[in-house]
């Protein structure tokens, strides 16, 4: 059974690198809401994803379109999904746990060493878990422009106003 937790955990011990999105990422900055699914942003080159595939592997995690979970790594593929399909993201789930589903980014949505270089590494337990960095997830909110996106810019922004209203 897979958890948000025991991902994170599992991604960390196989050295992928990845940030966590989305509204997870708006949870871990004190925003609470209901989200379904777990974003995750991972480093596109093909070290790290042959490295993403072989966690999700270990962990039973399925694609929820029908192609095999290896066709992730192949860039023609990702181009051609977005091309032909509109897909934004790779949808994973576990078979053996109902409402988990993780999204990951099929194209980079900001430069990524960038991004990973900003990020904002928040602890549940004894896990590292490597977050966007606020300003990004606020431009990436931004760029999503949808009514709970919308909200999310509002409140995310106020935090960030009031952390440089501290400095």
């Amino acid at each position: 059974m897979t958890d948000f937790i025991s991902l994170f955990a599992a991604l960390n011990k196989g050295a992928v690198r990845y940030l966590v999105t989305g509204g997870i990422a708006v949870n871990l900055y004190g925003i609470e809401r209901a989200t379904a699914d777990i974003d995750l942003f991972v480093g596109l080159d093909e070290k790290n994803l042959k490295k993403f595939i072989s966690v999700a592997k270990e962990l039973g995690l399925k694609p929820k379109v029908p192609v095999a979970l290896d066709d992730f790594a192949d860039k023609d593929k990702r181009d051609a999904w977005e091309r032909e399909k509109n897909m934004m993201v790779f949808s994973l789930f576990d078979p053996k746990t109902p409402f988990f589903l993780l999204d990951v980014f099929i194209k980079e949505p900001l430069d990524f060493e960038k991004a990973y270089e900003a990020r904002k590494v928040m602890k549940a337990g004894n896990v590292n878990i490597p977050v966007i960095s606020l300003p990004d997830l606020i431009d990436m909110k931004k760029a999503a422009d949808r009514p709970q996106d919308v909200a999310d810019v509002f409140y995310l922004s106020k935090i960030l106003k009031d952390w440089k209203d501290e400095k």
